[in-house]
């Protein structure tokens, strides 16, 4: 089993968590106007949990979720579960895109219907619901695009062949960092997949950038774009016109259910075959 629930949840309906959400706030309520909003996240989640026992609910905090693929694992943990209903804490200024999208990626390892985010960084407790529209099975269904894609050495078509495996395991629309992590390990880890590539400017070295290798001249980058992002091909063209050890990068963009893979080459390479 790739992703390992100790505790496993079950979706509730929405007249369910209307009935644990009232008593959620008013002990949010209560939690932050006791300690302010400037203390750490841990502080406003024991505190929430302890008033939330008091009144007779099941409470679960940092409940661990484990993610494997072969020798890869990585854990992450819930911040609040309350009768079956997931919250994740926050305490920060203003919610972001970023904060929903994290909610998500923990319902769908738990594979439930409700996520709810607290933020007791505002003036104000500030909640937010997100609902996952997806099951697991409606995960396991990708379709790849490979967009001007082209083995630039053996290891390309393995790359190809280890994110496959990947979302057979997983499924899709989980972050995209995690499929990235994995592919990393799967390849040699950090030591020998992640290496400092030098950049220069005509003669003149102006330091080193990490970038991801799946062989020794060829990089890849993981992405998680939703909507077409012309500029970043841009720039991962400027980026080899000044990291000349490297010959090429597949670029990766998870798009939820779209997996596509294009190919970047430096652009003298390119005018090089047009002249020819």
């Amino acid at each position: 089993m790739p992703i390992h629930r100790p505790l496993e949840l079950q979706s509730i309906s929405d007249r369910a968590f209307a009935e644990i959400d009232a008593m959620v706030m008013s002990c949010a309520y209560a939690t932050q106007n006791h300690f302010g909003r400037l203390f750490d996240e841990r502080i406003y989640e024991n505190d929430l949990a302890q008033r939330l026992r008091a009144n007779g609910f099941e409470v679960h905090t940092q409940v661990p979720i484990r993610v494997t693929h072969g020798s890869f694992e990585k854990t992450y943990y819930l911040d609040l579960v309350v009768n079956q209903m997931l919250y994740e804490l926050k305490v920060v200024s203003t919610m972001l895109r970023e904060h929903d999208a994290q909610a998500l990626h923990y319902a769908m390892l738990e594979d439930i219907r409700l996520v709810k985010l607290l933020n007791f960084g505002e003036a104000e407790v500030r909640g937010k619901l997100l609902r996952n529209a997806l099951t697991e099975p409606e995960r396991n269904q990708p379709t790849m695009r490979k967009t001007g894609w082209k083995p630039l050495g053996p290891r390309c078509t393995e790359l190809v062949e280890h994110l496959k495996e990947l979302i057979r395991d997983w499924g899709t629309h989980l972050d995209y960092r995690l499929y990235n992590e994995a592919l990393i390990h799967h390849i040699g880890g950090e030591a020998n997949c992640l290496q400092r590539t030098k950049l220069m400017s005509g003669s003149v070295t102006l330091g080193t950038h990490p970038v991801p290798h799946h062989d020794a001249e060829l990089g890849f980058i993981v992405t998680g774009f939703t909507r077409p992002q012309p500029s970043y091909r841009q720039h991962l063209e400027v980026l080899l016109q000044h990291a000349r050890s490297l010959k090429g990068i597949q670029w990766i963009n998870l798009n939820h259910a779209r997996l596509e893979v294009t190919t970047i080459e430096p652009a003298i390479d390119r005018r090089m075959r047009t002249e020819e």
